[in-house]
């Protein structure tokens, strides 16, 4: 009991059981019923009560490796699944086609005549991405990044595009990158930065609408970069297994404050010089024995 626990009151116990052992040994004149009285009134309550402690023990060690493989299964499972894609050299290649495609549209709108255009390649882009990079929001916050009420815009069969935004974009070129994407439900907004500037704006997929990101819209949203959900899990779950590797390896080091006060009470009696005169003494060898029957195993 005292290398399973490795607490030091337990391997005191053990010593001093040792020593009146060895006192027993060496002087052949002491009475052996009063070893055998120790035995009973003291060494064997207080094993049988560390063996229940140590099978409770036990049960909670299982349960944490359960859980651990468990998790490590989990994983494997995950780093399987996900997608094996540079999501960085298909997002920039993504706000590549993105830009030619507002640029496009910039020469429809100026120029006021119509002229052969379709989303579907930029369109595939979330269709394929949304799944595993972009992060998913709460509707109240989906509302907030794409609530754009009062906008002053151009507009055609193709877009909807905030005037000063398209004005902005033309002054730096169409250069632009892309920040991150947000899902809810069904709808999908993705966030661009100005290469050249620190301005954002927000594409609206459902409604090829393009406006402005200020601060109101964007409060409280996290604008950091995509990674994958899948990832973001696994790291999780690897963090979470090690916190249990932690406490399995507390597991049998630590013991609850009642029996540590009953093992403290315990080593105290045994290793008083009178002990052995005094154990005939039922009421306290009693006490200490109630002491630990009364010990609630299943809470420790």
């Amino acid at each position: 009991m005292s290398n399973f626990f490795s607490h030091k009151d337990l391997f005191a116990v053990f010593v001093r059981t040792q020593v009146i052992h060895n006192l027993f040994e060496s002087n052949k004149n002491l009475d052996p019923n009063k070893l055998d009285l120790f035995h009973v009134q003291y060494t064997s309550s207080l094993i049988d009560l560390f063996q229940k402690l140590k099978k409770a023990k036990e049960q909670q060690y299982l349960l944490l490796s359960d859980e651990i493989y468990i998790n490590q299964d989990l994983v494997r499972k995950l780093e399987g699944e996900t997608v094996s894609v540079n999501f960085t050299d298909i997002s920039r290649k993504h706000a590549k086609a993105m830009a030619a495609k507002i640029k496009q549209l910039y020469e429809m709108l100026a120029g006021g005549a119509l002229s052969a255009f379709s989303w579907g390649d930029t369109m595939a882009f979330s269709q394929l991405m949304r799944a595993e990079f972009f992060r998913p929001l709460e509707s109240e916050q989906f509302a907030q990044l794409t609530k754009t009420e009062g906008r002053n815009c151009y507009k055609n069969e193709f877009v909807t595009i905030e005037r000063k935004l398209l004005g902005r974009l033309n002054i730096h070129n169409f250069r632009i990158k892309f920040s991150c994407a947000f899902v809810c439900d069904d709808e999908v907004a993705e966030v661009f930065d100005f290469v050249d500037s620190n301005d954002k704006f927000v594409f609206i997929n459902s409604s090829k609408s393009f406006y402005f990101l200020d601060e109101k819209m964007s409060q409280g949203i996290d604008l950091s970069k995509n990674e994958s959900n899948k990832t973001s899990i696994i790291i999780d779950l690897k963090i979470k297994s090690d916190a249990l590797r932690e406490r399995q390896a507390t597991i049998k080091s630590s013991i609850a404050p009642d029996v540590e006060d009953v093992l403290s009470g315990y080593l105290e009696k045994i290793s008083g010089v009178d002990f052995l005169d005094e154990l005939q003494n039922v009421d306290e060898q009693t006490n200490i024995l109630r002491a630990m029957l009364n010990i609630n195993i299943n809470s420790k």
